[in-house]
């Protein structure tokens, strides 16, 4: 599989980027502006890397309102180092830049080798990165962090109650394991028995909508007669 990079800009300079990129095997999506709408974060899921073009002080509103958005790859659940490539040559600039969240910040004119040798560089470095003490359970293209109780598919975050969250957490320590009723109410809600309840098929079908739906793959299953199953595609 290629290494993919999300390029961000407008202009010959940007054009002649990816034709770089292009030339040196690299798989180049690229967007006009910072904003980045859930259709891309969607299809887009598995960026390596990151190259914005900023154009300087007369793009710099722009450039802020665009932040917010670009700051969901950033944050997204997995580790995607960011390139920024600017014509604002000045300190407190590029401190911004770094201080947002940038791994490395290129001044133009740039050499074209030496923008190259940055990227493998970045690409090294964060090639098996991931947050300092972070437990993750990855089921295809769920990602549920132990630590921070977090969750995101496709590196969208999904919005989950703490009961949501402790369902789905229980599911993920036991993929592709036929997980009982029984079993789940005593393991989520602190049941011993079998009461004559409902709750967790409740509770499977909020996360079913949150988890699956729109989705071409599905992972949460019912095991007939059993109960339910997070099932890895992989």
């Amino acid at each position: 599989m290629k290494t993919a990079i999300l390029l961000i800009g407008a202009g010959e300079q940007v054009s002649l980027i990816q034709d770089v990129l292009c030339a040196e095997g690299y798989e180049v999506h690229r967007k006009e502006r910072p904003e980045i709408d859930i259709s891309v974060k969607n299809s887009l899921s598995h960026i390596n890397l990151i190259i914005l073009v900023d154009q300087g002080e007369g793009e710099a509103n722009r450039n802020q309102n665009g932040k917010a958005e670009l700051k969901q790859w950033i944050d997204k659940g997995q580790v995607v180092p960011l390139l920024v490539i600017t014509s604002n040559a000045s300190p407190q600039f590029i401190v911004e830049w770094l201080d947002f969240g940038a791994n490395d910040v290129m001044e133009e004119p740039i050499h074209l080798n030496v923008m190259l040798a940055r990227i493998r560089n970045l690409l090294r470095v964060f090639a098996n990165a991931t947050p300092e003490g972070e437990e993750v359970i990855v089921v295809h293209d769920l990602k549920v962090n132990l630590r921070s109780r977090r969750v995101n598919r496709a590196g969208e975050y999904l919005t989950l109650t703490p009961k949501e969250y402790e369902l789905l957490e229980f599911l993920a320590l036991h993929v592709n394991e036929a997980c009982t009723r029984s079993d789940i109410l005593r393991e989520v809600w602190g049941y011993e028995y079998a009461m004559d309840t409902n709750v967790v098929d409740v509770y499977i079908k909020h996360l079913r909508v949150k988890v699956d739906k729109g989705r071409s793959v599905k992972l949460i299953h019912t095991v007939r007669g059993i109960g339910y199953m997070l099932h890895d595609k992989n």
